[in-house]
């Protein structure tokens, strides 16, 4: 059997996170499968297979640079000593982690690194190019997106790499999502309620947590019905409380926090929200199709099977006042979506990724 060996940071929530333990959770059924993590920590660890092996490889965060540099120097020769091309292949799941893409590149000449983001939306060409360079994506075999925009405009700077990329988007665990919809919740909901989901971590830059207060200030205003559940923890939680208490709109507006079963909540909403600037590809979204949710996003994200236009949910305007325009004249209509065929998705992208793993792509 083959081994492969994987990098990440942690596994606490998040989508990246998810996407990682469903894959390993298949990938195991094929292959000797190892995980090296900075912290071998959070919740989603009880949802991995047994299959997989965990390391842990801890990086100092020491204030003392020579002391820090120091200790994961040293740390990184002991790791190669010990790991050099011991594996058939290797993979930087976590592109902005430092220590994951220099260690993935010791354990194999197999190797690919996952671009789960669309870094053009948060650097200019320079900075663009640097952050590539300093994870010496020259020296990978394999990049691979979660996205076709993300792909698209990681090569408008890198044309000369295009033969190296491919778009491979992530695995969902179907049955859990259905699932775990099914627990109930200790929230009241009358017939009437109009209620969205937002699932993400509580970011300004990314996630346009203002742009969604905004324009749920200006929808409640319009439509005491309407009820805007956010799941998720992040640096502007006390912010977006402040917000909420601030304009009387703690009865439309919950704030439900860091949750490992966002799909409860997921199923008892009508639909889907989400108001970034920019993302690789949502894990969320997959999730809401499954559970039949119309999906309202700032994004036209897509990959080979997932496109928001085919009748998948709707991309609205990022200004909060024509965003909140657009959202009432088609929650009118009572949307209804489409549903992907995710047993299908996920054994031709198991199937795409194994053929990386087997060299033949």
């Amino acid at each position: 059997m083959k081994k492969i060996i994987f990098f990440a940071k942690d596994l606490n929530v998040g989508g990246i996170e998810t996407s990682l333990v469903n894959l390993l959770n298949e990938l195991s059924k094929f292959y000797n499968t190892t995980l090296v993590l900075e912290k071998k920590e959070g919740p989603l660890k009880r949802n991995l297979s047994n299959k997989v092996k965990i390391i842990e490889h801890k990086i100092s965060e020491s204030k003392i640079t020579i002391l820090r540099k120091g200790i994961n120097f040293t740390k990184r020769v002991l790791f190669t000593l010990k790991y050099k091309n011991k594996y058939d292949f290797s993979c930087a799941y976590t592109t902005y982690l430092y220590s994951s893409v220099k260690l993935s590149r010791i354990c194999s000449n197999n190797n690919v690194i996952y671009v789960h983001s669309d870094y053009t939306n948060l650097y200019n060409e320079q900075d663009f190019r640097y952050f590539f360079d300093s994870r010496f994506i020259n020296d990978f075999r394999k990049i691979i997106f979660v996205s076709n925009e993300s792909k698209k405009n990681f090569c408008k700077y890198y044309k000369e790499l295009e033969d190296k990329t491919l778009v491979i988007n992530n695995i969902v665990n179907v049955e859990e999502i259905i699932n775990k919809s099914k627990e109930l919740i200790n929230i009241k909901i009358s017939k009437q309620d109009i209620i969205f989901t937002f699932v993400a971590r509580l970011v300004e830059e990314s996630k346009k947590i203002s742009r969604l207060l905004e324009c749920f200030k200006i929808l409640i205003s319009k439509n005491k019905n309407i009820k805007l559940w956010i799941i998720g923890d992040g640096e502007e939680y006390e912010k977006t409380k402040e917000f909420i208490k601030t304009n009387n709109l703690e009865n439309n507006i919950l704030m439900i926090g860091l949750e490992t079963n966002p799909y409860k909540y997921i199923s008892k909403s009508n639909y889907f929200i989400l108001t970034s600037d920019y993302e690789g590809f949502p894990v969320v979204f997959n999730e809401s199709n499954i559970l039949g949710k119309p999906i309202f996003s700032t994004l036209d994200i897509s990959d080979d099977y997932f496109n928001l236009k085919n009748e998948l949910g709707f991309i609205i305007p990022k200004d909060p006042e024509l965003m909140s325009k657009e959202i009432l004249s088609i929650i009118k209509t009572e949307p209804k979506i489409k549903k992907l065929n995710y047993a299908k998705l996920n054994k031709e992208r198991i199937e795409k990724i194994k053929k990386v793993i087997e060299n033949e792509i």
